[in-house]
């Protein structure tokens, strides 16, 4: 990493031989300043006129008074600004790394703004990559998360709604009661992995329940046979295998405590959502 106050002692002390322009890695210039300080001087040697001596006077006191001029611009510039231009590549080792890192390139409220209006024309797809941005900027926000919900639900992704609908939910969701009202999820509420993903408390998998002990003469189904195809229609319903109507839900969900958030952060760890460094950032955050 270079030094911006060496680099500017090199200039003011010693940038007549060009050492400031070798010290930065620009080579060529500092040749081109060493041989033609010294070349300045021989030629002033050689020459008897009086006014070729005054004319190369003037470019050797040129040669010397411009790299002072350049030291004292090298301090009075901005460290960062002084890199950006002579050390770029020292710059990235003093960006943060992983999920704490700042978003440099742009705010989560204009990606959220900008989402909502891709979301309000229609265009999904785009208010969906926004909307990615910005949960990738602050993973526990959870608008960004319903917004996410109610974009992949539009676009019949009910798999990807009901996971961010569980994010929501598990990063604490303002009026929760949104979920049974909002207009966007109208279509995934009438879907039967809906119904499931409801009666679980809005989980899509029931991990405490996935990890009992079965009783022996439980038949084990098989998973892959329990997974639900969602671009495939729906299978006709006859009375035999329509399931029991769902329990009325007029009360809103009531919103997680802070043992209900840890113990669904935790579930979303085990359920391989959440990476071990998201689960523990996650996790400290709501321990305050």
């Amino acid at each position: 990493m270079l030094n911006k106050t060496l680099a500017g002692f090199f200039a003011f002390f010693l940038g007549m031989f060009g050492v400031h322009r070798f010290y930065l890695g620009q080579w060529f210039r500092g040749v081109m300043q060493f041989a033609g300080f010294f070349g300045a001087i021989v030629l002033v040697n050689l020459v008897n006129d009086s006014d070729g001596e005054v004319f190369f006077g003037m470019v050797i006191a040129t040669m010397v008074i411009a790299p002072i001029i350049t030291a004292i611009v090298f301090w009075a510039t901005p460290e960062k600004k002084w890199l950006k231009k002579y050390d770029k590549d020292s710059l990235g080792e003093n960006q943060p790394l992983g999920i704490a890192a700042p978003y440099a390139h742009r705010d989560t409220k204009a990606l959220k703004a900008e989402g909502i209006r891709y979301y309000r024309t229609g265009d999904y797809d785009l208010a969906i990559e926004a909307f990615t941005e910005a949960s990738e900027a602050d993973l526990g926000d959870p608008g960004t998360h319903f917004n996410l919900a109610c974009s992949y639900a539009q676009l019949g992704q009910y798999g990807e709604s009901l996971r961010h609908l569980e994010l929501s939910v598990t990063f604490g969701l303002p009026k929760p009661e949104r979920i049974e009202k909002h207009p966007a999820l109208a279509a995934l509420r009438k879907h039967s992995s809906y119904r499931s993903f409801r009666a679980n408390n809005f989980r899509r998998l029931n991990l405490l329940e996935l990890t009992e002990p079965k009783a022996t003469d439980t038949p084990i189904v098989d998973e892959t046979e329990t997974i639900e195809n969602f671009n495939a229609p729906p299978p006709p319903r006859t009375t035999e295998t329509m399931p029991p109507p769902p329990p009325a839900f007029d009360a809103p969900p009531p919103g997680p405590d802070l043992l209900e958030q840890i113990t669904r952060l935790r579930e979303l760890h085990d359920a391989g959502v959440l990476t071990q460094k998201e689960y523990q950032m996650q996790k400290e955050k709501l321990m305050g």
